[in-house]
């Protein structure tokens, strides 16, 4: 089965931020909407970089995908 990992993607006067509806500690910003979505990929990858596997959410121990959800 392939998760679906929820992001949200805020606009703010400064600029973009991000954060998963559904798995704990993935939080991203940026200057543009791309560069935010890169600053998630980022966040992910320094979770499983750095934490025992053992202690990744759920959600991004296996297959997953992205669903881009834009809060207006």
């Amino acid at each position: 089965m392939i998760n679906k990992l929820f992001i949200t993607i805020c606009a703010s006067k400064d600029g973009f931020g991000a954060f998963s509806e559904n798995c704990e500690g993935i939080y991203a910003a940026g200057e543009t909407i791309a560069d935010t979505k890169a600053d998630v990929l980022e966040a992910i990858r320094l979770i499983q970089e750095n934490i025992p596997k053992e202690r990744w959410p759920e959600i991004i121990k296996g297959e997953y995908t992205i669903e881009w959800l834009y809060d207006e």
